[in-house]
């Protein structure tokens, strides 16, 4: 019986999949795969979702959610417009992971989207709004992190670390 590239029993972590996606393909064709995918495109017929952490036969959003979290592992600039545009999406598992991008790859051109993010009906897309902000955003950025309403404790935690992150990072008093 021949075996597939994994076992079922054992899935690797994403990393590992898109460290053996980068090592069969090439970077460049990972990170052209992760852009049609995060940008709802069709990846290509050599493409197995698995090699992006993902699986096979789910709901739609999740190749778009799968191609924006290859970027915590694999990156080239070229890919920052199709994080950017994915700060919009329509579903908020896209927009959480984009703005995850967005921090990790310190995508400063997407601040003002951020901002918007940090008013999102799903708190989790507001905590890594909050958490981009922190780490990449300048000053005029801050107002979300100042605010004096937060819907949870752990939101308003998460704000305030990220406001001591941007002062430390601008060495500057901001509230």
């Amino acid at each position: 019986m021949r075996r597939g590239l994994y076992d079922q029993s054992m899935r690797p972590h994403p990393k590992d999949s898109i460290a053996r996606a980068v090592q069969l393909y090439g970077e460049d064709e990972v990170v052209q795969w992760a852009v049609a995918l995060l940008s709802g495109q069709p990846a290509g017929d050599d493409l197995d979702i698995r090699l992006l952490g993902g699986s096979p036969g789910w709901t739609e959003y999740w190749s778009r959610v799968w191609g924006a979290r290859a970027f915590l592992y694999v990156w080239d600039d070229w890919a920052a417009p199709a994080v950017i545009d994915g700060l919009g999406d329509e579903h908020w598992r896209v927009r959480e992971m984009c703005a995850k991008i967005c921090r990790r790859r310190e995508l400063s051109e997407g601040s003002s989207a951020l901002v918007e993010l940090a008013g999102d009906a799903v708190e989790r897309v507001r905590l890594s709004a909050y958490q981009a902000i922190g780490d990449i955003c300048e000053a005029d950025s801050a107002a979300p992190l100042l605010s004096a309403s937060f819907e949870s404790l752990r939101e308003a935690d998460e704000a305030a670390a990220a406001l001591r992150r941007m002062e430390q990072r601008l060495d500057r008093q901001l509230g």
